[in-house]
């Protein structure tokens, strides 16, 4: 199954059921840079799924990393059930040294296999975060490894804006349920109002380049 979009244009989601991936650097990056998105995937029956390369251990001023791996992971639990995501994994790679290996990718590429995802969303190139770029990188590596049919892949926005996004989600609809799921990482919002912070993108996103309340904003390659 294909779908081709207008670039700079809100789409709507095929009518048909769609398997999707997440490789999130962290636990709060899925919510935060395409949860939106994903409550879209799950209000049209699609089945989701999210691999958490990282615990991010390193991602608390008051806690331990062990305390804190435990704590974000709990938090992630309860965020994918928000979502409707189905089912989740984590690789527990280390929190601010997310490095290319070949462990990292047979085990993604294990997964692709095996769950076969028409999308496949990450963290952009571009992102200010060394783990969020190394996300992109793990993912196009992994796929240009692999043979056959391989997903679309959606990069998403969560530290530094796209350049050049040339795909909009319209997430008007799903916006509280995104701002929940959000808040379910208590400890992250503790450090930084992350849920204030993504929701004023995407309010931009939307009155800025889709003619809607709010909209997450992707570069998507086709083509790999």
């Amino acid at each position: 199954m294909i779908w081709w979009f207008n670039p700079f244009a809100v789409t709507t989601l095929a009518e048909l059921l769609v398997r999707v991936l997440v490789l999130s650097p962290h636990p709060d990056d899925e919510a935060i840079g395409c949860g939106g998105t994903l409550c879209r995937h799950s209000a049209a029956g699609d089945e989701l799924r999210v691999i958490f390369l990282t615990s991010g251990e390193r991602g608390s001023r008051v806690m331990g990393p062990a305390e804190t791996a435990v704590t974000r992971e709990t938090e992630a639990k309860a965020s994918a059930a928000v979502l409707g995501v189905g089912e989740i994994e984590f690789l527990r790679a280390p929190d601010g040294r997310l490095r290319i290996s070949a462990e990292l990718i047979g085990a993604i590429g294990k997964s692709i296999r095996r769950f076969q995802p028409h999308y496949l969303y990450t963290a952009h190139g571009g992102e200010a975060h060394s783990d969020h770029r190394a996300a992109a990188r793990l993912a196009t590596q992994t796929l240009a490894k692999m043979e056959g049919t391989k997903p679309f892949i959606r990069l998403f926005e969560v530290w530094t804006p796209l350049r050049r996004p040339n795909h909009f989600e319209d997430i008007t609809a799903h916006i509280e349920t995104k701002t929940r799921a959000v808040q379910c990482y208590a400890s992250q919002c503790h450090n930084l109002r992350f849920d204030e912070a993504c929701i004023a993108l995407n309010r931009y996103r939307g009155l800025m380049h889709s003619e809607c309340e709010y909209a997450e904003a992707f570069f998507e390659i086709k083509d790999l």
